[in-house]
């Protein structure tokens, strides 16, 4: 009490700390015969940089393969709409017929059932994109950013290559993230109110 008083006496207002929710957030594999592709995008406004990055998985939580593609765009929705849409196109291209796409943008799951919200510049390949989809066993989802990390890596690795990059086993910067979503390890995701 007499540390609330000094405090007074010093006109410093003493606030209680904001009440926070803490909750787990953990990476699931897709069923047998099915593949998870989660995909993100990467934006550095002040270095006009963007990119885009995927990580394909099977039921056993074994990277299958993962991709990075720089991208020329200010906003992060477009970068994260590139990242998805690459996923479809490399899925149809290596037939793989059951898909589950898990995103970190809200928007992004949205869109996949209002196509005006993507925009315009993008929206021929959008469609075509939703038409590849049709041929699939399709599903899309959305996962917290702390859950998304190997593609928010991969996307984060894209800012610094100049083509498209595939690789047919995780990057070292990834690795060590593959591990902890094999096992089910969860992530923490921290929310004041």
């Amino acid at each position: 009490m007499t540390e609330f008083v000094f405090l007074q006496a010093l006109k410093i207002n003493i606030h209680p700390p904001k009440a926070s929710i803490i909750k787990e957030v953990i990476w699931h594999p897709p069923l047998s015969s099915w593949l998870k592709v989660n995909t993100d995008g990467a934006v550095l406004k002040n270095a006009l940089k963007a990119a885009c990055g995927g990580i394909f998985r099977n039921s056993f939580g074994s990277t299958v393969g993962c991709f990075a593609q720089k991208l020329v765009t200010e906003s992060a929705f477009v970068a994260e709409s590139y990242g998805t849409m690459l996923a479809i196109e490399i899925a149809n291209q290596n037939n793989w017929m059951n898909i589950w796409l898990e995103t970190d943008s809200m928007l992004l799951v949205m869109a996949f059932k209002a196509a005006h919200m993507i925009p315009c510049s993008l929206r021929n390949r959008w469609a075509n994109c939703l038409e590849l989809t049709k041929s699939m066993n399709f599903l899309v989802s959305h996962i917290f950013r702390e859950g998304n990390s190997c593609s928010n890596s991969l996307a984060s690795l894209g800012l610094d290559c100049n083509e498209f990059v595939w690789w047919n086993y995780p990057p070292t910067v990834i690795r060590s993230e593959v591990v902890r979503n094999m096992l089910g390890m969860p992530n923490f995701r921290f929310t004041s109110f």
